[in-house]
């Protein structure tokens, strides 16, 4: 599964994947150095992401994939508008949520569903 990227986009699997993610409080969270330089150099407010991550309800796609030190890694899609879309990587841990970045998209993401559907 190495470098595989599994795409969730069944709700159930979604909302599995969500008690994963909330099993965790903010005492837990862990943020990368590549995190908070991504979020400097995009102009994010790191408040925002906060506040994102916690809207469950607009998750539509979910990726999973296996990291280079045998982690599982997740990139949470949220649909904030009909043309915005935001994305955020995590790593559960035993002890920590870990942070990898936050991304905001000025557009849908439906593309980027159909061109990995049309790949498999």
């Amino acid at each position: 599964m190495e470098n595989e990227v599994i795409q969730i986009t069944d709700k159930e699997e979604i909302n599995k994947v969500i008690e994963i993610i909330k099993k965790y409080n903010e005492s837990q969270y862990n943020f990368t150095t590549w995190y908070w330089k991504r979020l400097f150099l995009r102009g994010m407010e790191h408040e925002r992401v906060l506040e994102i991550l916690q809207e469950y309800d607009k998750i539509f796609l979910i990726e999973k994939r296996k990291l280079k030190f045998g982690d599982i890694g997740y990139e949470l899609f949220y649909r904030l508008s009909n043309n915005t879309s935001f994305s955020i990587a995590v790593i559960p841990l035993k002890d920590k949520l870990e942070f990898i970045h936050a991304i905001e998209y000025k557009r849908r993401l439906d593309e980027r569903i159909k061109d990995f559907k049309q790949k498999r």
